[in-house]
């Protein structure tokens, strides 16, 4: 099952952990067929003892009692070899419902649209993929769900058993399990309000640290360490309290309530088993036998109650990775792009020039819903192999151009059409393998810099090189120790941001893309470095229709067309000569950058 939105599939979870176990029928059979041997085994011990006590002492029957004794021994052994086979099953199946859980959980993240996704913070993306995934499977399936079947087994050949022994005291035995019942039912919403604080207090812990440890150069800096230390010590205060919390309530319905009732009707029995033996209606091994197993019949009905009481956190989890699920995918159009040929070596060198895509937006508006403006009625086009500049002051919606092209975000209301054909019809998977994107935060997997060229997992080596003298950064490169084998550590933070920048330029240029998307790509380099990008620039467009979203004007200043982008409107359009000549919103802004200086 392939679950493209949650608003389809409000209980997604319980759906695909339904859908799980049917899968695991073969496995839950074997362990119902343990379950029963096991009860049959477990029932035998209290028998052994009756005929002990009734038969084998009063004959002095030593070859008997012998036999007794054996099997008294053997039945534990026999117990706990099956018992380890039945958890093997129970982990299996619980970990297959947790791994299904989060597979499908996983694949619909990545598709997840962005503005949708950005309601919740990476720590509790995190926690509701790892850990409510894993309560449900690997603690609600696999330590109660399953067991209660067995549980259930164990629980109908004890009270068969004890029926058999002596039908009225099995029915004084029973007055435990309705009271007992009946209270832990009375506690289920105070049961779910703890695991909902307690789910809350930990996705916040998690988002905390999400952000602390990317953060630490700005907390030293600003000699925030106490700061951070208090905030870090009152969410274990925290946790430790409603943990604290959880495990008393836990204990008080489970164990001590359950107990408290148990060890009156245990009482009960004694007395009325007593009053039938003085009656001469049950024998002393009998009794024995009774009494032996009324603890088993006890605790499989605090099992039992176990499995009440922890539903309540697997539908907390089960909310939480449901709000997720809910989460509508992007929009996956018809049309399909054909793929362009495999990228030889003269294609990443450009010397096999690639053909540009043409571009156009008609009368786009679009917004991000917090009440500011992001695209207002734009309307341009971009000939292929035509290089366009896009400036603004900050905020104006220039990187929003790049969000709409890219189909992170979709449009409120007009059209964006790349080689003639729209956007909402185009498979996004084939947009974007036609698009390379060079942004200003450049994401790096810690990994060497050959995979991170080579990502999405392509396998031929020889081409990231290729690919990194076209972005002017292989002589660094081969300078470093380990060469194209260097670790570039998480997010490339071992690597200074230009040559990040020029990393990411390589790895677009494998695509082969037709469209060169370049977002505030120097904005946060020096001057030299800068050069070096703008060079790396200059090659990687060459022959490709360039878009590049510059706040400093030195990259841009050769386009053939430059957008000037304020309020999220086109305010001013044309070459770098036209919009000096005009001395409005651009002539502004290469006058406050001191540019005339420069040339």
């Amino acid at each position: 099952m392939r679950l493209q939105s949650g608003n389809e599939t409000p209980n997604a979870s319980f759906s695909l952990l339904k859908e799980e176990l049917r899968k695991q029928i073969p496995r839950i059979s074997l362990l119902v067929a343990l379950a029963l041997i096991g009860t049959g085994v477990a029932l035998l011990q209290p028998y052994l003892f009756k005929l002990l006590i009734d038969t084998a002492i009063p004959s002095a029957d030593m070859r008997l009692v012998g036999l007794l004794l054996a099997g008294m021994m053997s039945v534990p052994v026999l117990s706990a070899g099956l018992n380890a086979a039945n958890h093997y099953l129970r982990v299996y199946i619980g970990e297959s419902v947790a791994r299904r859980l989060r597979q499908e959980l996983f694949d619909h993240l990545l598709h997840v649209r962005l503005a949708e996704l950005d309601q919740f913070t990476s720590g509790e993306h995190v926690h509701r993929l790892t850990r409510s995934c894993g309560r449900i499977g690997e603690v609600y399936v696999s330590e109660h769900l399953l067991p209660l079947v067995m549980n259930a087994i164990l629980l109908i050949g004890t009270l068969a058993a004890m029926t058999a022994l002596h039908w009225r005291l099995s029915l004084l035995a029973l007055l435990a399990f309705p009271l007992a019942y009946f209270l832990t039912r009375k506690t289920r919403g105070r049961a779910q309000s703890l695991y909902r604080d307690q789910s809350d207090l930990l996705e916040a812990g998690q988002s905390y640290l999400h952000e602390v440890f990317p953060g630490l150069r700005t907390i030293r800096a600003s000699n925030a360490q106490s700061y951070e230390e208090g905030r870090w010590r009152a969410w274990l205060t925290d946790h430790r309290n409603i943990k604290a919390r959880v495990a008393a309530f836990h204990e008080l319905i489970r164990i001590v309530l359950p107990e408290s009732i148990n060890q009156v009707a245990a009482g009960l029995v004694f007395g009325y088993g007593a009053f039938e033996i003085i009656q001469g209606r049950l024998t002393i091994g009998s009794l024995v036998a009774f009494i032996a197993y009324l603890p088993r019949a006890y605790s499989v009905l605090q099992a039992l109650l176990g499995t009440h009481v922890n539903l309540q956190e697997a539908r907390i989890n089960a909310e939480r990775v449901d709000d997720l699920f809910a989460l509508p995918r992007e929009p996956s159009g018809n049309t399909l792009v054909t793929p362009g040929p495999p990228i030889e070596e003269e294609d990443v060198e450009t010397t096999s020039q690639p053909v540009g895509a043409s571009l156009a937006f008609q009368n786009v508006s679009f917004n991000y819903g917090r009440g500011d403006f992001g695209a207002q009625e734009l309307s341009f086009s971009v000939e292929p192999s035509e290089f366009v500049g896009i400036v603004g002051p900050s905020g104006g919606g220039k990187s929003t151009i790049i969000d709409l092209i890219m189909g992170f975000y979709t449009p409120q209301s007009g059209m964006i059409r790349i080689d003639g054909i729209d956007l909402h019809e185009l498979s996004l998977e084939s947009l974007r393998s036609r698009i390379g994107l060079v942004s200003q935060d450049t994401f790096l997997w810690n990994a060497t810099i050959t995979e991170n060229i080579l990502y999405p997992g392509r396998d031929d080596a020889g081409r990231s090189r290729q690919a990194a003298r076209a972005a002017q950064i292989d002589e660094f490169i081969t300078g470093l120790p380990d060469a194209y084998e260097t670790v570039v550590g998480e997010r490339g933070m071992t690597l200074s941001g230009g040559e990040r920048q020029r990393l990411a330029i390589a790895r677009a240029l494998l695509q082969r893309p037709r469209l060169l998307l370049l977002d505030e790509a120097t904005s946060a380099l020096d001057a030299l470095t800068e050069q070096k990008v703008r060079v790396a620039i200059d090659k990687a467009r060459a022959g490709r229709t360039a878009i590049v979203v510059a706040h400093r004007l030195t990259t841009i200043l050769n386009a053939d067309r430059i957008l000037v982008i304020d309020r999220g409107r086109i305010v001013e359009m044309g070459s770098r000569t036209e919009l000096l000549a005009r001395r409005g919103l651009f002539f502004d802004l290469y006058q406050a950058q001191s540019l005339e200086s420069e040339q």
